[in-house]
């Protein structure tokens, strides 16, 4: 059964374990009751962490795998790529996260399908050639290169899988596009300063898919060379002043013979192109509506998205929680008429029952369109009880 989308969005970020451990009748009662909420964005294919869970029964700390899916794969859908998703250990049969599913949509609640791609350290790690490498040539296991033809195969078998089994109200899209250099670092040991510009070179990767893609018009492996010597040259040594320039639109735009400029277009082109591909996949299903993040997630260098592209097939993008109407109009303006602006609320502003409603309230004033909070598990109870209190208040 699909649950077409409120009017005024007011969802939860959770994952599955935690409904699970809850009782999942009990859990949608917090989260449609007690919180007021109507949706839940549910993790279905998710990243490492540890994480706190103070009001679970059974496990209060819960040290999380290292990249898997949240359900059994369905096998016709995994024959075209080599990558393979590793499931999590908390899934205890063919059945279970289609039973938590099935109890959500049975509720009336708006289903997104939470849904991580190449933040992954499992795939990275066990098929290297799909993952990103830098100009100096270090492997990143921790990221999935966007232009590697695998790694795009096993973004659209594991959307295929998911909209085919669960048919979700909406997909939350995290991690499709190119990530940030320090992106999935485990145990940090970033203990001197790199210069923003170095950082940014770091992040960029120049496997030979990515390689290939800029080859048109430019000698790529020249300018891999060329970024890795001036690396070389950086890195080595103390930063001054001079050193700490940002990277700005200047920069971008002339930096090695305006070459990075080049390099920068051509990667876009790629991953875009991927982000509209699953898209299309997605929407093969039905009316499913698309969120993603990407524009407050990383900028279009670091991210490799197309603003006017991703825009123009994205149905609702989340930001931060804006409290003056100037923040939200230019955001407002990026997207195309009738796409909805989503305020994202972390556990910071659930503090106290009077923040809570104050944010909500200024959100809502400011123009946003709706709300996910952030996130069922991390929060406490009483916490929970505030938002629906929040919502009560603002919206009847």
């Amino acid at each position: 059964m699909s649950t077409s989308e409120p009017e005024l969005l007011k969802t939860i970020f959770t994952y599955p374990w935690d409904l699970h451990d809850d009782g999942v009748d009990r859990a949608l009662d917090l989260i449609q009751k007690d919180a007021a909420l109507n949706g839940v964005s549910l993790a279905v294919a998710y990243h490492i962490a540890t994480f706190f869970l103070p009001h679970n029964p059974r496990r209060k700390i819960f040290c999380g795998d290292d990249g898997v899916v949240l359900f059994v794969p369905d096998s016709k859908h995994w024959s075209k790529t080599k990558l393979r998703p590793r499931v999590s250990h908390v899934v205890e049969n063919k059945d279970w996260l289609h039973g938590i599913v099935n109890k959500i949509k049975k509720r009336g609640l708006h289903f997104t399908a939470w849904t991580v791609y190449f933040f992954n350290h499992y795939l990275a790690r066990t098929y290297p050639d799909a993952a990103k490498r830098d100009a100096l040539g270090n492997v990143y296991t921790a990221q999935l290169c966007p232009a590697n033809p695998e790694a795009r195969q096993y973004a659209l078998a594991l959307t295929e899988d998911l909209a085919a089994n669960f048919r979700p109200d909406a997909f939350y899209l995290e991690s499709l596009n190119y990530l940030p250099f320090s992106y999935g670092f485990l145990g940090s040991k970033v203990l001197t300063p790199i210069t923003p510009r170095a950082e940014f070179l770091l992040g960029l990767c120049f496997c030979d898919h990515c390689l290939r893609a800029a080859s048109n018009g430019m000698d790529a492996q020249k300018f891999k060379a060329d970024v890795a010597a001036w690396l070389q040259q950086q890195l080595p040594r103390m930063p001054g002043p001079a050193d700490m320039a940002a990277v700005d639109d200047t920069w971008l735009n002339t930096a090695f013979d305006n070459r990075l400029q080049h390099f920068l277009a051509a990667r876009a082109a790629v991953a875009t192109s991927l982000y509209e591909e699953v898209i299309a996949a997605i929407r093969s299903f039905g009316d499913i509506r698309i969120e993603s993040d990407y524009a407050s997630a990383a900028g279009l260098g670091e991210s490799g998205l197309i603003p006017e592209r991703a825009n123009k097939v994205t149905d609702r993008l989340g930001i931060g929680v804006p409290t003056r109407a100037e923040q939200v109009s230019p955001l407002r303006k990026s997207l195309a008429a009738g796409k909805k602006l989503i305020a994202n609320i972390q556990p910071a502003n659930v503090g106290s029952e009077a923040m809570i409603q104050e944010t909500v309230r200024a959100a809502r004033r400011a123009g946003v369109d709706g709300f996910t909070f952030y996130n069922y598990g991390l929060i406490r109870e009483q916490q929970l009880r505030w938002i629906g209190s929040a919502c009560r208040k603002e919206f009847t």
